[in-house]
């Protein structure tokens, strides 16, 4: 069951502020976000240790004057506090809703495509100060894409029909038997631009939020969440104007890295997934490999 934090404890820890309302934003694996007064998120961590938001305020601290889009700025941070069990952390409210690629007129869609893309090139070439660099995570991009494999032929496979399985393991040989797709110069990803965090204020996009998983890694990844959830005809026109060398690469990784992230829910999920979300990945890992990966 999930607690609520102590708001009248925190109005006494925070000089100046009385608390009027305080609505239920969403949560994630990580942590549980709430408006204040319309004008404050106070985002909770649901579990000890601050590693990923400390990481998101570093690094957001850092970053923030150099990308085009406004992103989370934060106030204050609260880790110790008894108002929550792992303390709060806040930053103010940047106005906006999901974005809805279905709603917009072709000109607004164009405009929103030519924004993502400006913020994403931004993103990727950010060269952090070593400070910075030194806490985002790098992993070996070949190394997991192996171990993600292995515990997939060991723990997903013999779940699946032989057809869908003989499928899943030709997509991991695929990718892997690519040098140029495990072997890559990392670029500073936001790793979770789904329409949720990309926000829109009269019909524009305007920011972009929850950094929890910025890291080192490819580039290509971050055009993952709009694949998925915009279709690829969007996520080409980002890539275009976003000036990618290779559509075609893209195409077929993208269709990888969809697979592989149903994948790591179903493998690494219990315990952090939200409800239902290991039922979803299974339920999109076998629609995947029922039908050829796109592009290559």
């Amino acid at each position: 069951m999930t607690t609520s934090p102590d708001w009248r404890q925190i109005e006494l820890e925070t000089r100046d502020l009385s608390i009027t309302s305080a609505v239920f934003l969403g949560e994630g694996w990580a942590s549980r976000a709430y408006l204040v007064n319309d004008e404050f998120v106070f985002r909770f961590p649901k579990r000890e240790g601050w590693d990923e938001l400390n990481r998101e305020m570093k690094f957001l601290a850092f970053a923030a004057d150099h990308l085009p889009l406004a992103v989370p700025r934060y106030l204050h941070a609260a880790p110790n506090s008894p108002a929550a069990p792992h303390g709060y952390a806040v930053y103010r409210y940047l106005r906006g809703a999901a974005m809805d690629v279905g709603a917009l007129s072709p000109v607004q869609r164009a405009l929103a495509a030519d924004r993502i893309a400006a913020f994403i090139r931004a993103l990727h070439d950010l060269q952090p100060d070593p400070d910075v660099s030194e806490i985002l995570p790098r992993e070996d991009e070949r190394a997991s894409a192996e171990v993600l494999a292995t515990r997939a032929e060991q723990e997903i496979a013999p779940k699946l029909r032989p057809p869908h399985a003989d499928n899943l393991r030709r997509r991991f040989e695929a990718y892997l038997s690519t040098p140029r797709d495990v072997s890559l110069r990392p670029s500073v990803l936001h790793a979770d631009l789904s329409r949720d965090h990309i926000l829109m204020h009269d019909r524009a996009v305007a920011a972009v939020i929850d950094f929890g998983d910025v890291n080192w890694g490819d580039a290509d990844y971050d055009f993952r969440c709009l694949f998925v959830e915009c279709g690829l005809p969007f996520v080409e026109d980002v890539a275009r104007r976003y000036e990618h060398p290779n559509l075609d690469r893209l195409r077929f990784k993208l269709d990888y890295f969809d697979m592989a992230d149903q994948v790591d829910v179903i493998l690494n999920g219990p315990g952090y997934a939200l409800e239902g979300q290991e039922d979803q990945a299974w339920r999109r890992l076998k629609q995947l490999l029922g039908r050829s990966p796109t592009g290559l």
